[in-house]
């Protein structure tokens, strides 16, 4: 059984969820409860529970200060985070504490059942991983390549002792690499597959003159002498690794640590290959290594507005420009890179402009009221994404979807163009990104715009904004307020625009009202 701790301050909260939720059947117990974060550590520490559900907010420590303290400690334990506020920054600092879950209160019965099913094969699988590597006799070759890679005393680290394992291992003199594995299980993976993983694996590298296999914690790992470093032999030791690893229902991330000129500097390209898994969000698919070309994006000197990007990104979305939205968000990841975002950032950044864009559209389009009734932004499938291309992809789907729903106005542009300026006056609409998104030449559009409406693009917007400006003036905002209000960030200006389709100032006009 899992052992299970509640934390929680509100005493029918814990009583309820002992009760309520059938542990026992699903393969937990629970060996504790605690009102506060202090009294969840100290009793830490006499029941090491697997896994802890805990509260945010609670008097003394809460919920986020006792995980903190825990992970200072190096505690693996799992966390289910309860809340009864909705509250996007206490989630952002759960998701940094590595949690596996955050559920609102009052908690929804079946659904924490069906996070406890999940996090229960999650445990059960990185048991498994511990249970290969206490079973098998300490002197074996893996539990030599173990001691080898990764040291654990000052003792082990010494010269002599190193050259032992290497020497006992019959290992070669030369170059050598450490190509490490993380398995991430999909949907509708088998968990009694996991050892026929490892023992396919242990296999398959057995007869390999110049591979050593080996398991590390949650991680799988070959000891490779005189690795090829070209590309094609990298693709081709993917592809082995694929097909092992993927018929099992298993995707990986792969990355090599970097080639050291002796074995006994094995545990250098180890570490490195850690670290690499740990940025492995930023990189191709493939096997990951420090070559700048693996990087998925390059960084830009001069970046682009945030603002203006995210605005296009929207103009692309209500104008139904399926093509353009691909694009858009590529030069947002590559905006948010150059910027020094890390992967928790880009992820954040994602789902607050998949939410904007929902909110923005669904006031004025009937059509996206329905549909957003329906969806909502895949928050859980943007945090979850193992690679940056996997969240572009995640993010693209989704606003193709909701263009897809932006059937008003299609096929004639520019009644469209009309209602987006109308909706949008306040914003720097230029006739030249609505051209690209509607794939004409600018010139073009520019005629047929004028042709149609009997206004050149920027004297239409122009004469909205001053009617705009005029219906604020009748209610009393003062002249800068409303100048900024109708987009014009300088009020001289926004001064002799007005008396040039007007023909007095805005202050004689709110006078003359």
């Amino acid at each position: 059984m899992i052992k299970v701790m509640i934390v929680d301050d509100e005493p029918k909260l814990r009583e309820g969820l002992r009760s309520l939720i059938p542990w026992e059947t699903l393969g937990y117990t629970v060996v504790a409860t605690a009102a506060n974060g202090l009294q969840a550590l100290e009793k830490y520490h006499t029941f090491y529970p697997e896994l802890i559900v805990a509260d945010i907010r609670m008097p003394g420590m809460d919920g986020l200060e006792m995980i903190s303290e825990l992970r200072k400690e190096g505690s693996e334990s799992h966390v289910l985070i309860l809340s009864g506020h909705a509250d996007f920054e206490y989630a952002k600092r759960a998701i940094g504490y590595r949690i596996d879950g955050y559920l609102l209160k009052p908690v929804d019965e079946d659904e924490m059942i069906v996070c406890l099913e999940q996090l229960h094969e999650t445990i059960e699988q990185e048991q498994r991983f511990s249970d290969w590597n206490e079973d098998e006799p300490a002197r074996n070759r893996e539990a030599l390549l173990r001691a080898l890679l990764q040291p654990t005393s000052e003792e082990e680290l010494e010269e002599e002792n190193l050259s032992r394992h290497v020497n006992a291992l019959g290992l070669e003199q030369g170059n050598y690499e450490v190509i490490l594995m993380e398995l991430r299980k999909t949907a509708g993976a088998n968990d009694e597959d996991l050892q026929g993983i490892k023992t396919v694996m242990e296999q398959h590298f057995s007869n390999h003159p110049n591979a050593s296999f080996f398991t590390l914690s949650q991680y799988l790992g070959i000891l490779m002498k005189d690795p090829d470093q070209s590309t094609s032999k990298r693709e081709e030791l993917y592809k082995e690794l694929s097909a092992t690893i993927g018929q099992k229902g298993y995707d990986f991330i792969a990355v090599a640590g970097g080639v050291i000129p002796r074995p006994e500097m094995a545990a250098e390209s180890l570490n490195a290959a850690r670290e690499l898994i740990r940025r492995s969000f930023f990189f191709k698919k493939g096997i990951i290594s420090t070559d700048p070309s693996g990087f998925l994006m390059e960084k830009r000197e001069e970046i682009e507005d945030a603002q203006e990007t995210e605005s296009r990104l929207l103009l692309a979305v209500e104008t139904g420009s399926l093509s353009a939205i691909r694009p858009i968000v590529q030069t947002i990841c590559t905006e948010l890179i150059s910027a020094g975002s890390d992967e928790l950032r880009i992820k954040e950044t994602f789902v607050r402009l998949l939410s904007t864009v929902l909110a923005r559209l669904e006031p004025t389009y009937p059509e996206i009221r329905t549909y957003a009734a329906e969806h909502s932004p895949p928050i859980g499938e943007l945090y979850q994404s193992y690679y940056l291309s996997d969240l572009q992809d995640q993010a693209v789907s989704f606003l193709e979807e909701i263009a897809g729903q932006m059937t008003s106005g299609r096929g004639n542009e520019i009644k469209k163009i009309t209602e987006i300026i109308n909706r949008r006056y306040n914003e720097n609409l230029k006739l030249e990104t609505l051209s690209e998104l509607f794939c004409y030449n600018s010139a073009y559009l520019g005629k047929m715009f004028k042709n149609t409406t009997g206004e050149y693009f920027n004297t239409y917007v122009d004469k909205v904004r001053i009617e705009k400006a005029k219906e604020f003036l009748t209610q009393g905002m003062k002249v800068y307020e409303v100048a900024e209000k109708v987009g014009y960030m300088n009020p001289d200006y926004f001064n002799a625009k007005f008396r040039k389709y007007v023909g007095i100032s805005p202050t004689s006009y709110r006078k003359s009202i």
